[in-house]
């Protein structure tokens, strides 16, 4: 199929939420590829305001069978899940490439219309069932940077290796999203100073950093940087956190409302540092230009922590001696989380202060 011919592109991704946001580097690289290319995404119904706000999605498309499992008796869900599967027939697009590799993005590529149906190859796709939906498989390396897999999918299909550099976008939010982000940066506390966004949460507590830990670290940070926090949360609990931590910081913190996700991706791209845990707020980060620093556990930065110099991370250690090249098997059940608790603010300070002063040396 010639470069010209490609009209429509497909994207099946359905969940996760932060395998959705790591996958966003593919946009880039069919946009450099394919500038005229038109490119739609099949998403579960609930992160359709992401998808939808990224600048290169021409439309997303809701897909949401969690509600058939789970209220099959409601004639209302399956006349939902009709007008879904309508909205995916809808185009017959000139290439679809299906990102997840498991049995439900399976069924959904099934479902379209393409010429081309492009996956993952038997190595390396997540549930084998998936490769009876596709033409044609690509293996990638699975210890390798989860973006560059993705990417490193739709490479080997073009076969062109070539990686056009990343630059940030903002996600497209509405005039009311507009002006609250221009009222919170125009606030006196964040004007003439280094803005710090400090995002403590996590969907799994082995990920989670002791508050203690992080206020001693953010106090430090503070005595040596002119800055000013911004505290963000996205359940009740890590409210919470956030209102103990704006105590210790209250002349140099705010805790922030709640955000939606393509305003919380905009205020990233307005801040100077982000500093998160391995995260949804640390995958947004990476869609914009703004550096990071991370603090990672029973994960591997190698492979979850956004690409580049400008992003930092931080690994604790295993007193069990455990090792592996993705997460931990013990993610889940680990009782004690010694990897990312037992972390000293010390060296995390140490580690930061090394990192940041380098890197403001080098964009001066």
């Amino acid at each position: 199929m010639n470069d010209d011919e490609v009209k429509q592109i497909l994207i099946v991704k359905t969940s996760s939420l932060g395998d959705i946001i790591q996958a966003f580097d593919v946009l880039n690289y069919l946009h450099y590829k394919l500038p005229r290319a038109s490119i739609d995404w099949v998403v579960e119904e609930r992160f359709v305001s992401i998808v939808a706000a990224h600048p290169l999605v021409n439309r997303a498309i809701a897909f949401d069978i969690k509600k058939i499992k789970r209220h099959w008796k409601e004639k209302k869900n399956w006349a939902a899940l009709g007008f879904s599967i309508r909205s995916m027939r809808q185009t017959r697009y000139d290439l679809l490439f299906d990102l997840q590799g498991n049995c439900k993005s399976g069924v959904v590529t099934f479902l379209c219309r393409a010429d081309l149906k492009i996956g993952f190859g038997r190595k390396s796709v997540r549930e084998w069932p998936n490769l009876l939906a596709t033409q044609q498989r690509f293996d990638v390396l699975r210890t390798i940077n989860i973006r560059q897999q993705y990417v490193s999918l739709i490479q080997k299909f073009f076969d062109d290796p070539i990686t056009p550099k990343s630059q940030g976008v903002k996600f497209k939010i509405d005039e009311n999203a507009q002006q609250y982000l221009q009222t919170l940066l125009s606030s006196s506390l964040v004007q003439k100073k280094t803005r710090v966004m400090v995002c403590p949460g996590s969907k799994w507590i082995n990920k989670q950093m002791p508050l203690s830990t992080l206020e001693s670290f953010l106090l430090q940070i503070e005595g040596a940087v002119h800055c000013s926090f911004l505290l963000i949360w996205g359940t009740e609990d890590e409210r919470k956190n956030c209102l103990l931590l704006h105590q210790r910081l209250s002349e140099s913190s705010i805790v922030v409302d709640r955000l939606e996700l393509p305003l919380w991706q905009n205020l990233i791209s307005a801040v100077d540092l982000v500093i998160a845990v391995d995260s949804s707020a640390l995958h947004l980060c990476a869609t914009t230009s703004t550096p990071s620093f991370s603090i990672f556990g029973p994960t591997s930065p190698d492979v979850f922590k956004p690409l580049g110099f400008h992003h930092c991370a931080f690994q604790g250690n295993c007193p069990y001696q455990r090792s592996f090249e993705k997460q931990c098997p013990l993610l889940r059940t680990c009782s004690t989380g010694a990897c990312i608790r037992d972390i000293h603010p010390n060296q995390l300070f140490e580690r930061f202060w090394s990192w940041w002063t380098a890197y403001n040396a080098q964009i001066v």
